[in-house]
C-alpha cells in the first residue's frame, strides 16, 4: 500500500507542487538553502568536465547551496529549478537545470525542511497526452487566484 501512495502520479504532483511552493518561498524571503537532487535527472550547461561529472553522479544525491550568487541565479518554474554554479577546484562555471519532482529533499541550515517521498519517473517524452493529473495542474495553474505560485 505505501509503494502504491509513493509511486502514485497525484501524490507526486502535490509533492511537486509543495517543492515550487517551498522554493518560491525561499527565494522571495532571501533565505539561503540546499537542494538535494537525483544526478541522474539534473542537467549542466555547459557539460562539466568529465572527472566532475563522474564524482557527481557516483552519489545517490547531489547536493547544491544555493547562497550568493547561486542563489541570486536562481529561476523556478512551474517544473525546474535553474541555477548557476562553480565546480571543482577551478570553479568551473554551468547552468544547472533539474526537475522539481527530482528534488529529494529542501534543506536550510543543513536541516530538511522539506522531503520529497514520491518516486520521481522522468516524462517518457514531451508531447505526450495529458493525463488527468496533469490536467489537473494545468487547470491549477491556470486559475488566475494561483497566478502568484508561478514564474513561467
Amino acid at each position: 500500500m505505501l509503494n502504491d501512495l509513493l509511486n502514485d502520479d497525484g501524490f507526486a504532483l502535490l509533492m511537486k507542487m509543495h517543492i515550487y511552493e517551498v522554493i518560491e518561498f525561499l527565494l522571495r524571503d532571501g533565505t539561503p538553502f540546499e537542494v538535494a537532487a537525483y544526478p541522474s535527472f539534473i542537467s549542466y550547461d555547459p557539460e562539466l568536465p568529465e572527472h566532475i561529472k563522474l564524482h557527481l553522479s557516483s552519489e545517490r544525491l547531489t547536493l547544491f547551496a544555493l547562497a550568493g550568487y547561486t542563489f541570486e541565479s536562481a529561476v523556478l518554474t512551474g517544473d525546474t529549478l535553474r541555477f548557476e554554479a562553480g565546480f571543482g577546484k577551478a570553479d568551473f562555471p554551468s547552468t544547472v537545470s533539474m526537475p522539481l519532482s527530482a528534488i529529494a529533499q529542501i534543506l536550510v541550515e543543513k536541516h530538511p525542511i522539506l522531503v520529497n517521498f514520491s518516486v520521481y519517473k522522468q516524462p517518457k517524452n514531451q508531447e505526450k497526452e495529458p493525463n488527468d493529473d496533469e490536467s489537473s495542474f494545468s487547470v491549477f495553474k491556470n486559475n488566475p487566484l494561483n497566478s502568484g505560485f508561478f514564474n513561467d
